[in-house]
């Protein structure tokens, strides 16, 4: 171990700072060795004597007692000449809070005195902090003089120990031989106990032959990065082990190093979203087979029958089954959408509008488009989004509106809008949720269908008619891959 350890400064009163400097000396004892050396004080001026003396500290622990200014106001006097040296505050719950000036002040720590564990809140955290302040405060004192580091073991010892993730190295039969001190504070146990202890002993029983191949194939030359859980101090873990085999000058292996990562929070957020498409594609599936299945039987049936025997009865009936079938494919559309993979390509935004238009019944209105640029896409779900527009348009505009694509000012983005009726301020704020509309044939998944494919793309849509006449929806985070051509006399329409 290295003959200096980080210096820690204690403000308080005796009956405050007794117990916690027998939990500093009791980690150290766990250790087998000094892990920090903690120096107690009393009082704004001692305190302030002791950090501006020629012994430099690597963090101060304040435990708060305002009558004498032991508080905001020591915070306030280091920050005022030292903004890197860290500050651990233990609040007293009878004075007000500073919680806000504390944070603005840049400590690094905030525990109440009458309830925290110094064992596990305090010294842990305070020993990492104190490391890593140590390690960078040598290493600057170095540059700064121009002498180098002459205690590169120490340097990396501290930058080791500084880590979240557990580092190791095991010899070439599996026994461990060096690690951070992470490993220690994770299983709780000291360097005697650790020193020599097998690469799979941390873990589940089930994944234990998953890490001893994993070590096999490292020192036969592979890069292996495997996963297992442990029983931690803070709880059941799934590590993540990126492993590589250590080979001497001489080309002998020595053994192998890695880091071992906790990715339970992200594998579980994985797994959720796993289960989810789960249930998107059999939600997708029901949709696809066992409804429209027998809704298309049902619609050839009503077919025949209206051939032999027609009614304003069965009509009404051909509308309502027309009507499921087109909230069937919407919402079959909007469940698939989660799953599928973008097909990005270079595509021409007025070529794409207009093959959009000729696939929808227009009803007699115009198209006209602005928007000669090629952007990123995927076509076929561009196509897609711009029929949704124009639908939306046709249905809810009015008799005949012009619908208009165009580019966004500095080529921002591009925008659908339509000279009708605007949109109704009663639904402007929520167009894009499923269910929403305003006619009594609509679905409401139209627009809902165009922010899935403009998320896709991860564009951003906004519904940005406001105070103007008609609808209109901008498309931002587009990437365009040429500048836009001068298109003042080029306007077209189709009919």
């Amino acid at each position: 171990m290295p003959s200096e350890t980080p210096h820690i400064l204690l403000v308080g009163e005796s009956q405050v700072a007794e117990p916690l400097v027998t939990a500093f000396e009791t980690a150290g004892d766990d250790c087998n060795s000094e892990t920090v050396s903690v120096m107690v004080t009393d009082g704004v001026g001692a305190a302030l004597s002791r950090l501006r003396g020629d012994d430099p500290f690597d963090c101060v622990v304040i435990a708060e007692r305002p009558v004498d200014g032991v508080g905001v106001e020591l915070v306030r006097e280091i920050r005022a000449t030292d903004s890197d040296l860290p500050i651990v505050y233990l609040a007293n719950s009878t004075v007000a809070d500073h919680t806000t000036e504390l944070v603005e002040l840049g400590i690094e720590g905030y525990l109440q005195q009458d309830s925290f564990d110094p064992n596990i809140e305090l010294v842990p955290r305070v020993e990492r902090l104190a490391t890593r302040h140590r390690a960078e405060r040598l290493a600057e004192a170095a540059t700064e003089d121009g002498s180098g580091y002459t205690d590169d073991d120490w340097l990396l010892e501290d930058a080791l120990d500084a880590l979240d993730d557990v580092f190791y190295v095991y010899d070439q039969t599996g026994a461990l031989v060096r690690w951070n001190a992470r490993l220690n504070e994770l299983f709780g146990l000291s360097d005697e106990e650790l020193y020599g202890k097998s690469a799979d002993s941390f873990f589940d029983e089930r994944d234990r032959p998953a890490i001893r191949r994993a070590f096999n194939d490292v020192l036969e030359g592979e890069e292996k990065v495997v996963e297992a859980r442990a029983k931690t101090k803070e709880g059941r873990i799934l590590f993540q082990l990126s492993n590589r085999r250590l080979v001497a000058q001489d080309g002998s292996i020595v053994g192998v190093c890695g880091v071992a990562r906790d990715v339970t929070l992200h594998r579980h957020h994985e797994e959720q979203l796993a289960r989810q498409n789960e249930r998107l594609d059999e939600f997708a599936r029901v949709l696809s087979h066992d409804l429209r299945n027998p809704l298309s039987i049902s619609m050839g049936f009503l077919e025949l029958e209206r051939e032999a025997n027609d009614s304003e009865y069965l009509g009404r009936v051909a509308d309502s089954l027309e009507r499921i079938r087109d909230i069937v494919e919407d919402v079959l559309h909007v469940a698939r959408q989660g799953t599928a993979v973008l097909d990005i390509d270079t595509v021409s935004l007025e070529s794409v509008a207009r093959d959009a238009w000729s696939s929808v019944d227009t009803n007699g209105s115009t198209l006209v488009v602005e928007a000669d640029a090629t952007i990123e896409a995927d076509r076929e779900r561009l196509q897609r989004l711009f029929e949704n527009l124009f639908r939306n348009s046709i249905e809810h505009a009015g008799p005949s509106p012009t619908v208009t694509v165009e580019l966004l000012d500095s080529n921002a983005g591009f925008a659908v809008g339509d000279d009708g009726d605007g949109i109704n301020p009663d639904v402007s704020g929520n167009v894009f949720e499923p269910g929403v509309t305003t006619t009594p044939n609509g679905t409401g998944f139209g627009l809902d269908i165009v922010r899935s494919l403009a998320d896709a793309h991860s564009w951003s849509v906004e519904n940005a008619s406001g105070d103007i006449e008609g609808a209109r929806f901008e498309f931002t985070g587009v990437t365009f891959c040429q500048p836009e051509a001068d298109n003042t006399d080029s306007t077209d329409e189709n009919e």
